[in-house]
């Protein structure tokens, strides 16, 4: 009976991980909530890993995980490509500030130190 209860509450836990994924938004912001509450998820499921009496995960069960797995792949190919933008716009105002600060410095007048020679 407590085998049956494990793997139900597996599956549970299984179903509200593929419910955050399915309600993401697409967002990088909205990915990096989903991914934070489901780190819960994947902690529960790893206390029940490690109990010895727990069988294996059913067809349902690996099924639902691959499903999680693909969702949870596509968020991180998202949040990987937010912050390859996000790093060639900061290059890019980058570039800008020193070309700004190089112009900016090639206007001041030199300052020459009279030393009495």
């Amino acid at each position: 009976m407590q085998d049956a209860d494990f793997a139900k509450q597996r599956l549970d836990i299984l179903l509200e991980m593929k419910q955050l994924f399915d309600s993401w938004d697409g967002t990088a912001t909205h990915g990096i909530k989903v991914i934070e509450k489901n780190k819960e998820h994947i902690a529960s499921l790893q206390i029940f890993d490690s109990f010895e009496d727990v069988s294996p995960f059913s067809k349902p069960e690996n099924e639902l995980l691959i499903k999680v797995i693909q969702k949870q792949k596509l968020v991180m190919y998202t949040l990987r490509n937010s912050k390859e933008e996000l790093l060639q716009k900061a290059k890019k105002v980058n570039q800008k500030s020193r070309i700004i600060e190089s112009y900016i410095n090639m206007k001041k007048t030199p300052v020459f130190v009279d030393r009495g020679m």
